[in-house]
C-alpha cells in the first residue's frame, strides 16, 4: 500500500523548489547589522505517527494511493511523509517532484491551480527576521492563498492560485484551503531517503 516507509513493514513526488530555495536563501547571511544569522535546520520526523496515519486512511484512499504510486516520479525517495489531497477533494491526478528532503504535488483545474509542498527543513531566524504582522495558517498571496501547517515534524504549504484571484472565494477566503488541509493523507515516505 505505502511505498517505502521501510516498506511500511509490508503494510496494508514549482512550490517545493521554491520552498527549498527560500529556505536556502533565508539561511544565507542577512543584511549587515542583523543581530543574528538565520539558520536552516532539519526536522525530526515522527515516522510512527506518519505510519499510523497512513494505516488509518489506507482503505478510504486506496484508489488515489494506487494511482499515485503508478506515477514514475513517485519512485523517487522522499525523506518525509508525502501527503496528498484525499478523494473528498475531487481533484485530478497530481504531478509530482521529489528532491529527497522536499517535494511538491501539483494539480491543475480549469480555473485554479493547487499544490502541496512539503519539507523537512525550516529556517530558524531568531531575531534576524522582523515580522510586520502576526503569522497565521492562511495567508493571501495576491494571486491566491497559502495555508501552512506542520505534521509529523515536517512542514507543509498548500497553495492555490486562481484565474480570478480577487473574486473567487476559494482564493479570498480560508474555507477552501482549510477543507483541503483536512483531506490530507499520507501516501509514502522514507526515513532514509537522503
Amino acid at each position: 500500500m505505502l511505498k517505502d516507509f521501510n516498506s511500511l513493514r509490508c503494510l496494508a513526488h514549482g512550490a517545493a523548489l521554491g520552498a527549498v530555495l527560500g529556505a536556502v536563501l533565508g539561511a544565507m547571511p542577512l543584511a549587515a547589522g542583523a543581530a543574528e544569522e538565520a539558520i536552516l535546520s532539519e526536522a525530526q520526523i515522527d515516522w510512527a505517527a506518519a505510519e499510523a496515519s497512513a494505516v488509518a486512511t489506507a482503505t478510504a484512499e486506496a484508489a488515489l494511493t494506487e494511482a499515485f504510486l503508478a506515477l514514475p516520479a513517485s519512485a523517487e525517495p522522499t525523506g518525509l511523509p508525502v501527503m496528498l489531497f484525499g478523494a473528498v477533494a475531487d481533484l485530478p491526478e497530481p504531478g509530482f517532484v521529489s528532491q529527497g528532503s522536499a517535494y511538491v504535488a501539483y494539480y491543475a483545474q480549469d480555473d485554479i491551480q493547487l499544490s502541496i509542498s512539503g519539507s523537512k527543513a525550516v529556517v530558524q531566524a531568531g531575531d534576524a527576521l522582523v515580522l510586520h504582522h502576526a503569522p497565521s495558517a492562511w495567508e493571501s498571496i495576491g494571486t491566491g492563498a497559502d495555508y501552512s501547517l506542520s505534521r509529523f515534524g515536517a512542514y507543509y504549504t498548500l497553495r492555490i492560485t486562481c484565474d480570478a484571484p480577487t473574486t473567487d472565494t476559494r482564493c479570498t477566503e480560508p474555507d477552501y484551503l482549510t477543507g483541503l488541509a483536512q483531506s490530507l493523507f499520507v501516501v509514502k515516505g522514507q526515513a532514509n531517503a537522503m
